[in-house]
């Protein structure tokens, strides 16, 4: 009886020991699957734009700024790398024409209104750019980075050209 008693607690601390090592190794091996890119993103679209992930978390903003999940609850650093994939953090994955707020349906709607907003209330009494020109430049038309899935909507009518006003 003794003996089975020996090796019953044995076995288990065997199997709470092999447990508690996948549950360390777990985040590790998750944080591997997504990380920021190190490299300028380009938000493709009409007027391609870049963004460095680079730039805005050395002023000290945290994923969670930006990223947030179906319910909209903030996702930190840990969360994101734990997902399988980053389709989740793309904003069209969401933001569709079902989406609830008309007003946030499109791409260029949600990325307008969550940088325009942060950049005009400044962060640590630094302000971002709000002119056009400064997220939509050439060099992000050029990049040969792989574009994000987006509707093709037919081209626009020939307009006049009119003078950029900030905010465009």
């Amino acid at each position: 009886m003794k003996k089975t008693m020996i090796a019953l607690a044995m076995m288990c601390a065997a199997g709470l020991s092999i447990t508690l090592t996948d549950l360390n190794a777990a985040p590790a091996a998750a944080k591997e699957k997504i990380t920021a890119p190190t490299q300028e993103l380009v938000i493709n679209g009409k007027k391609p734009a870049h963004f460095s992930h680079a730039k805005h978390t050395n002023l000290g903003l945290d994923c969670a700024t930006c990223h947030h999940d179906a319910k909209h609850q903030p996702l930190n650093e840990a969360a994101i790398a734990a997902l399988p994939n980053a389709d989740g953090l793309r904003c069209a994955t969401c933001h569709t024409e079902k989406f609830a707020n008309v007003k946030l349906q499109k791409r260029m709607d949600v990325f307008h209104t969550r940088c325009k907003t942060c950049h005009t209330d400044g962060v640590k009494g630094k302000k971002g750019p709000t002119n056009c020109t400064a997220c939509h430049t050439v060099a992000a038309a050029t990049t040969d980075q792989k574009p994000d899935p987006a509707p093709v909507a037919a081209p626009a009518p020939a307009k006049k050209k009119t003078k950029a006003i900030e905010g465009c």
